[in-house]
């Protein structure tokens, strides 16, 4: 198994990123740190890829921005936002599709190495692909959305917060029984908003069933087929809550199909805006997060890890947009988190 950077940087006791900069030679780290680092090295046998360093050395103004689905909109929302960001920095953006496929992941990877980008933004798929790994030793990188264990800032909303305020405005309109469509387990931002939602049901002394939970993929398809499923329930349940905004889709044309009435027979709500949303029949509520914000924040960590800094970053706070469809009768917007 070959040694990676990683290693080192846990024998010295530093960061990936004070790693890299005490290895490279133009690099910014004091005299002690380079001699610690210099020497987990060489008791690991590790040897640096020298080439991809100095390639860093020659700037192309140019970031890569691998997102999973271009059809998903929130992702969408968030390409433009970088887009927009990164040219306000007179920065250009290669953007890939990875269609929530590690391999797929790792092709684009390659071409980005190969372009000479001066840094990724990447929501990761899954776990860190071998192809990952190798980037992020390579170039400046910071993770969005979504935490793959890289070792490398990670600019995310607070998905906790978010699905802890759309539980209690549930159950404050006495709702109890509850069905979650929930994202893939495979990624993180999946995991956090199913145990959050867990966690703030059995605040409430509310309990969910295997039945009552059912993994989809964030995509509109899965949620079709958990919908038909959860609805097959009887009884019905009093709501669903979608883990994201194309899974709630699915679900409301299931609801539509079985000629339910949503806000009325049965209440839905996700995490994630859509445009369509609020012009509904019945506008659905949800959590709603701030691309314009999450793209700013992430292009400015990777600007500083690019310019060899340390980044510390702090969730963003999310919204509950109230609606009609879990049986509100007033419209309002409420921070989720501050």
């Amino acid at each position: 198994m070959s040694v990676t950077l990683r290693d080192v940087a846990e024998l010295a006791g530093v960061s990936a990123a004070t790693a890299s900069r005490a290895l490279d030679p133009t690099g910014s780290a004091s005299s002690a740190t380079r001699e610690r680092v210099a020497d987990a090295a060489r008791r690991l046998g590790y040897v640096g890829n020298t080439a991809a360093r100095s390639l860093r050395t020659c700037r192309s103004d140019t970031i890569g921005l691998l997102v999973p689905d271009v059809r998903n909109p929130f992702f969408t929302d968030l390409a433009y936002a970088v887009d927009k960001a990164a040219s306000a920095a007179g920065l250009t953006v290669m953007i890939g599709n990875a269609d929530e496929d590690g391999a797929a992941q790792d092709r684009y990877l390659a071409a980005l190495e190969r372009h000479r980008i001066d840094g990724l933004l990447v929501v990761p798929q899954g776990g860190a692909t071998p192809g990952l790994r190798r980037i992020v030793e390579t170039f400046p990188t910071v993770a969005i959305d979504r935490d793959a264990g890289l070792g490398v800032p990670v600019v995310a909303s607070d998905s906790e917060a978010g699905m802890h305020a759309l539980v209690d405005h549930a159950v404050a309109l006495g709702h109890r029984r509850f069905a979650i469509v929930a994202g893939p387990q495979s990624t993180s931002t999946g995991r956090v908003r199913l145990d959050a939602a867990r966690e703030r049901l059995a605040h409430h002394d509310i309990r969910l069933s295997d039945g009552d939970v059912i993994e989809g993929d964030f995509r509109l398809e899965s949620g079709l087929a958990a919908a038909r499923r959860l609805l097959d329930h009887d009884p019905v349940p009093d709501l669903v809550v979608a883990a994201d905004a194309l899974m709630a889709l699915g679900v409301l044309a299931v609801i539509r199909e079985r000629g339910l009435r949503p806000g009325v027979d049965v209440g839905l709500a996700a995490f994630d805006d859509n445009p369509w949303f609020h012009v509904l029949d019945t506008p659905v509520t949800v959590v709603a997060q701030d691309t314009t914000v999450l793209a700013r924040r992430a292009l400015d960590a990777l600007l500083r890890r690019i310019a060899g800094e340390d980044v510390d970053v702090a969730p963003i706070p999310t919204t509950l947009v109230v609606r009609r469809s879990l049986g509100e009768t007033t419209t309002v917007k409420e921070n989720a988190h501050e």
